[in-house]
Formats: structure tokens, C-alpha cells, sequence
């Protein structure tokens, strides 16, 4: 019985019946998708550098002089967004859009990845590698979502597969491509550095001692990238000073510690934690676990046959763990292909040993579950649809004043930025964290008065967020800085005294 639901499960035509279902499914849930909180941050540094030439979050007056200038921002991402901006206008899906090109166009470098390594791969690789990291909780939404995530791993993908073809031809030029593309991974985000250190470790596996060098070397140059705009004026003095205060992540007392056995301390506490990152959340458990069961039921085969993914595979882990800022969820996309790929070996090889009841079972089961967190993360999303460039529009227009400054949820920039300016609840957020202080409702409403907000837009998310608790009970209590003007559907406005 489990050998048959086994076939059926995994023959090529019912996956990709399953691919095309989810391919519509996603396609449906990108109308009206709902605007996530990093499309705001992102968007407005991309949006300020392609109207200004300069990256800046002025919704964040007062926070590490963010109004002015952020240094510490996700350069490569921000720089294609600003382009995106400049081309195509002010749009959340504009932005949106360019992450799922680079999305989509993956899919194709893996295919001709899978093509030119016939020896260890077939088509069957591709589809199940493709359904896994496609068909995806986490992938349902960040791949439609302004964040630079998927673009690092499609340059450290792009890294590992011509450092792939470097090992099997000793072609100078797929070594200098790989190192390129690592290069640009860590030009995309400063945690994808990870994709150099696992280059590194798999050439010093190999003993290529003499082109380690040469790896490195265009490695390094293609890394410096990130630094062209820190030696302007005193941009360096300003990167250095936000990355040691960053709100919420703290990282000046992780990188930037005095004691050398504390930071040392702070790294091995975080292997230990390292699990956390796989099964975070309903978004990433079931796949995180799939992989495990693969990667320990397949170990022999991937350690004799796929040396080179299995090692390259672990460091990046490894180095993640060690040199990322912190422990989330989505970093996990960094692993997804190589992931994939495993899942993918391990099932295919389970074809061909009848006796291997026990991990039929276990790869039935794990997928058939992926798949019902993958229907209920679209459920998700289709439950929080909405027209919000039209509602912000709507909520702009019951404002008197047409161009004052309004306090408002992140994702009223989109399309508001361009009427007026806007101040993001993230100024109450980052004050708490930046004091280490907890403010109530009159002090939250004293900040945006002194910051000069005429209005103030309070969503239901805000009233019914314990973690905020400023306007909890959706009551505005006596203080001499703003009343209620209105209730606006699911919205309070507050007009300034």
C-alpha cells in the first residue's frame, strides 16, 4: 500500500499537476496581495535613492538619523528596486515583481544545471527540486515580496553551480564566474558572504591550493563592491554607527563586543540554537524536517556520489551560524536549492529499493504535510487580500490638510509618499528599543506630536497587537496632544490639538 501511494506520489505526472495548481494558485494570490512590512522598508529606501540619490527611511525621523541617511541596507537589492522606481513609476508590485523575475529565472539556471550534469542528475531531479523550493510555505511568500533573499540565492546558486563545472573541467573561467557571483550574493545582503566561505572550504577540499587563490582574489574585489559608497564624506562613520546600534538586533554588543571569549561564547551558544532556524515556523518545519530525514537516510549515497553539494551544503549552515547577524527563518531560502537538491536525490534513489518501507513512509508523509501547509499559507494570504493603494487614498482624503505630515501602518507609503510625508509606527518600535523603555499611549502620542505629525491613522493590526500595546483598546485617553477625529472603517484618525 505504501509502495503504491509511494509511486504515485512522486511519478513525474502527478507533480507536475501539482506544480501547475500551485503556478495558478500563486499567480491568482498575487492580485491584491497584501503589502508586506519589508515591501515598506525596502521600497521607501529604494524609492528615496531613485528620487534623491541618496538611501534614506524618512518615516523614520529620529531613529539613527535614518531621515538622512541608511548606510547598513541590502545594496544591490535596493539599487535594482531604485531602477525598477525609475523606469516603472511608484508601485508595490513593480517592486514585488522584480523579486519573482529573479524567482522565476532560477528555475531556468538550475534546469541547465541539471542538463549539464547528466551523470548525477535527470529531469525527475528537476521537477521534485523545483516543486520543493517552489511549492513552498516560505516561498509563497517571500516570492512575491521586495526582499533581497531569493536574489542572494539565485547568485549563490549561479556560485555553486559554475564552481560545479570548474571541478569537472578545470576551466579558468568558471572559477572566476563563481567568485563573481559570490561576490554579488554578498553585494545583495551581507549574510550571503556565506556562499564565498562555502566556495572556499570546497576548493581547500579538493586541494585546488593554487586557484583558491585566484577564487579568492576575485572573490574579494567582486565583495568590495559593497563598500562603494562608504568612503564618501563621513558615510563610513555613519554605516559604523547604525550597524553598532541596528533597533531590535543589537548588533554592536554581538560584532562589536570587548571580550574576545564572549563573542566566542555568543557563537557556540549559537550552533546549539542553530535548529530554531529549521523549524521556526509552520512556514519552514515540515520541509526543514523532509531534508533531515533525507540528508540522514541518504547519507552514504550523498557522501560517495554528491561529495560536493553534501559539503557545500553544510558549510554554508555552518557559516551561517556563525557570521549571519542572527537566527531567522528566511535566511533558510540561502539553503533551498541545495536543499531541494537532496530531498530530491534521496527520493529518486528510494525508487529503486523496494525493501526501504520505513523511508517510503517518511517522505509520504512529510510531503503530503508540506503540501497542506503550503494550501494553508495561500489561505493565509487570501484572507488578508486588500486594495490598499485605494484604501490609503481613501484615508488620505478624509485628512483637511492635503500635504501634512501623517503618522500611519508602514505600508501607507504605497501610493501616499508621493503626497505628503509620512512618519511609520516603527519610530514607537525602535524609541522603546533605542531607551530600553517602554512608553504608553500619552508618551507615544508626544513622540509624533514633537516630530510634528497633524494626524495620526491607528489600523486594527496596532489596536490588536499585544507586543504594542499603545492603542490596544482602540480608546484615545485624555492628553494634550491629539483627539479622535473620526473612525474610518477599520481605522482611527487622530487630528493634532
Amino acid at each position: 500500500m505504501i509502495d503504491k501511494i509511494f509511486q504515485v506520489l512522486f511519478s513525474r505526472k502527478f507533480l507536475l499537476i501539482i506544480i501547475l495548481i500551485s503556478v495558478v494558485i500563486f499567480a491568482i494570490s498575487m492580485w491584491h496581495r497584501f503589502i508586506y512590512i519589508d515591501d515598506c522598508w525596502h521600497g521607501e529606501e529604494a524609492y528615496w535613492l531613485a528620487k534623491e540619490g541618496v538611501v534614506k527611511t524618512k518615516s523614520m525621523e529620529g531613529i539613527l538619523g535614518f531621515e538622512n541617511k541608511v548606510m547598513v541596507y541590502h545594496k544591490l537589492n535596493i539599487i535594482l528596486g531604485a531602477v525598477v522606481i525609475k523606469l516603472f513609476g511608484w508601485s508595490v508590485y513593480y517592486l514585488k515583481l522584480m523579486t519573482l523575475f529573479f524567482f522565476a529565472f532560477f528555475f531556468f539556471f538550475l534546469y541547465k544545471f541539471i542538463k549539464k550534469f547528466s551523470g548525477l542528475y535527470n529531469n525527475n531531479h528537476f521537477i521534485l527540486s523545483s516543486l520543493f523550493i517552489f511549492v513552498n510555505p516560505l516561498m509563497v511568500y517571500l516570492g512575491f515580496t521586495f526582499r533581497p533573499e531569493i536574489l542572494a540565492m539565485f547568485f549563490g546558486f549561479l556560485s555553486y553551480s559554475t564552481l560545479e563545472s570548474y571541478l569537472q573541467t578545470s576551466k579558468i573561467k568558471w572559477l572566476v564566474a563563481s567568485g563573481i557571483f559570490a561576490g554579488l550574493a554578498f553585494f545583495t545582503h551581507l549574510n550571503a558572504i556565506i556562499f564565498s566561505i562555502a566556495g572556499f572550504v570546497l576548493l581547500l577540499f579538493y586541494r585546488k591550493y593554487k586557484h583558491l587563490v585566484y577564487y579568492s582574489v576575485i572573490t574579494l574585489c567582486t565583495c568590495m563592491l559593497y563598500t562603494y559608497d562608504l568612503w564618501k564624506g563621513n558615510n563610513f562613520q555613519v554605516f559604523v554607527y547604525q550597524i553598532e546600534n541596528w533597533p531590535t538586533l543589537k548588533l554592536g554588543k554581538t560584532y562589536f563586543d570587548s571580550s574576545i571569549i564572549n563573542f566566542i561564547l555568543k557563537k557556540v551558544v549559537n550552533l546549539f540554537n542553530e535548529p530554531q532556524r529549521f523549524f521556526w515556523s509552520d512556514k519552514v518545519m515540515v520541509f526543514s524536517a523532509l531534508f533531515f530525514f533525507a540528508l540522514i537516510g541518504k547519507f552514504k549515497l550523498l557522501a560517495s556520489k554528491y561529495r560536493s553539494l553534501l559539503i557545500y551544503t553544510i558549510t554554508l549552515i555552518i557559516a551561517l551560524n556563525l557570521t549571519g547577524s542572527h537566527i531567522a527563518e528566511r535566511f533558510l531560502i540561502y539553503y533551498y536549492p541545495f536543499m531541494a537538491l537532496i530531498v530530491a536525490i534521496a527520493i529518486i534513489s528510494t525508487f529503486e529499493n523496494v525493501k526501504k518501507y520505513h523511508l517510503k513512509l517518511g517522505f509520504v508523509l512529510f510531503t503530503l504535510c508540506h503540501l497542506i501547509f503550503v494550501g494553508y499559507s495561500f489561505k493565509k494570504i487570501f484572507d488578508k487580500q486588500e486594495n490598499s493603494v485605494k484604501i490609503h487614498r481613501e484615508l488620505s482624503e478624509q485628512l483637511r490638510d492635503p500635504h501634512a505630515k501623517v503618522l500611519a501602518p508602514d505600508k501607507f507609503i504605497f501610493n501616499e509618499i508621493e503626497n505628503r510625508p509620512i512618519l511609520s509606527y516603527h519610530i514607537w518600535e525602535y524609541y522603546e528599543d533605542l531607551t530600553s523603555s517602554k512608553i504608553d499611549q500619552k508618551k507615544a502620542l508626544m513622540i509624533a506630536y514633537n516630530l510634528g505629525a497633524k494626524y495620526i491613522i491607528i489600523d486594527n493590526e496596532l489596536i490588536k497587537d499585544d507586543g504594542k500595546p499603545w492603542f490596544k483598546d482602540g480608546k484615545i485617553r485624555d492628553n494634550s496632544y491629539f483627539k479622535k477625529k473620526m473612525d474610518y472603517k477599520n481605522y482611527i484618525i487622530l487630528e493634532r490639538l
